[in-house]
Parts: C-alpha cells; sequence; structure tokens
C-alpha cells in the first residue's frame, strides 16, 4: 500500500476518559497494557504507513510525553495542538491544504479499527469521488452517524435516524478525502466530517463513496464500550 498522509484527530470536547480517580487523554487510554495509540500505530504500520500527525487539545503534553517523536515505534509523529474548538473538519482544514497530498487517511483517535487499509484505499483509487467513508453493519441505538448508500457504493443521504433501507449503514470514524474536499469547511466555527462537511458535500452533488468494512471497527469513547473491548482483547491474546 502506498504511504499517505496520515490524520489522528483527537482534540474534540471528549478527548479524556475518567479511569479511576484520574482523567487520560483517551489516546493513552490503556488496552492490552498499551496505550490505544500505539494500538492505532502498529494497525497503520501494518499498512505501510509511518508518518502520522496527531491533531491534540488539553492534555496534548501527556501523549507527547509518553511518544516523543515516535522514533522509538518506528513511526514520525507530529503534534499539533489546538486551544479553539473548531471541529474535526476545522483541524484539517487549518494544517493548510497546500501541505496535504490529494489523498489523505483521517481517524478519530477513539475508534478502535482492525480492517484491511490497503482494500480501502484501493478502492479509494478506483473513484473520483471526494472522500471514501469505513462503514459497518449498523448496532442499534450506538448512536452511530447511519449512512445511506446507492449503486457502486455512491453515498446518497445521511439522515438523521435509523433507516430500514437495506444498503444503510452505520459511519465509522476512519475516511480517506481529497483535497478538494476542505472547501466545503469554513474557514471559520466548529465544524465536523460526519455532520456537516460530508453532507453539504453531497447536497452539492459531489460524490463520496462507502467502503463497507470486514473486521472490527468500533467506537471506544465509553468507559462500557473500552472494558468491553478491553475484555475481548484479554481474551484474544490468552486464546
Amino acid at each position: 500500500m502506498k504511504a499517505m498522509s496520515v490524520i489522528i484527530l483527537a482534540g474534540g470536547n471528549a478527548e479524556c476518559m475518567r479511569l479511576g480517580e484520574d482523567y487520560v487523554p483517551k489516546l493513552m487510554i490503556p488496552i492490552g497494557g498499551k496505550p490505544l495509540l500505539e494500538h492505532h500505530i502498529e494497525w497503520l504500520k501494518a499498512a505501510g504507513q509511518d508518518s502520522i500527525r496527531l491533531c491534540l487539545g488539553v492534555n496534548a503534553d501527556a501523549v507527547r510525553s509518553h511518544f516523543s517523536d515516535g522514533s522509538a515505534w518506528g513511526v514520525r509523529l507530529q503534534y499539533l495542538v489546538y486551544q479553539n474548538r473548531i471541529g474535526n473538519a476545522g483541524m484539517v482544514k487549518s494544517l493548510g491544504a497546500a501541505s496535504l497530498p490529494d489523498d489523505t487517511l483521517v481517524l478519530l483517535g477513539d475508534v478502535w479499527a482492525r480492517f484491511d487499509l490497503a482494500k480501502m484505499f484501493e478502492f479509494h483509487r478506483s473513484h473520483a469521488g471526494l472522500a471514501t467513508l469505513a462503514l459497518r453493519k449498523p448496532v442499534k441505538d450506538d448512536g452511530a452517524q447511519t449512512v445511506v448508500m446507492g449503486p457502486s457504493r455512491r453515498v446518497v443521504s445521511f439522515p438523521d435516524y435509523p433507516s430500514d433501507d437495506p444498503e444503510a449503514m452505520a459511519a465509522v470514524p476512519v475516511w480517506i478525502i481529497r483535497r478538494a474536499l476542505l472547501h466545503h469547511v469554513p474557514d471559520e466555527g466548529p465544524c465536523s466530517f460526519l455532520k456537516d462537511v460530508f453532507p453539504a458535500a453531497v447536497r452539492a452533488g459531489h460524490e463520496l463513496y462507502g467502503f463497507p468494512v470486514a473486521g472490527e471497527a468500533l467506537d471506544i469513547g465509553t468507559p462500557e464500550r473500552l472494558d468491553q473491548l478491553s475484555r475481548r482483547y484479554a481474551k484474544s491474546l490468552a486464546a
């Protein structure tokens, strides 16, 4: 798989999680004795990606002090710290379109992803749309954004409610975007890819495509989901 720009976004309002008496940055929450970011790095490296930008907010020093420049893990880490709440799309746009290649992999820091990135990138390169969105089977009441696809996996809508459409899927916060998509991100104010940018691009007639994933793709942004994953991960190590 060809190397591309990789951005991990962990600067949102809920970027920390309470573990016991402490609030821990989500990238530092332990899973199987290793911080979540280390698991991200392992997954990305397995797909040939070794250069990562981290967009962080408060408690960024805890991540930086542990991982430094990433060389101990065989990657290059660049840190960008945000004080203002500009949303995940605002963070990416603030990097400057000129600093990004045409294809950029973007993921949220509190996702647990274990699917084939090479296949997702291959599909992305097969179309001329502005983005490829990782999608999974919907789970009742899990709060994930619903995405409806049409022919050839083209995204047709982002309903605000669960859909009975057989083509409806749940969004996974892992995307490959093209530079031109950033034209749909306003210069000011908080802006979200899923809530604002992707729907605006579809309404404007641009092509976005969904990539149904085979493998784990979970939001672990709550203590309950983290506990479920930790238990399952421990069992997999013991097997």
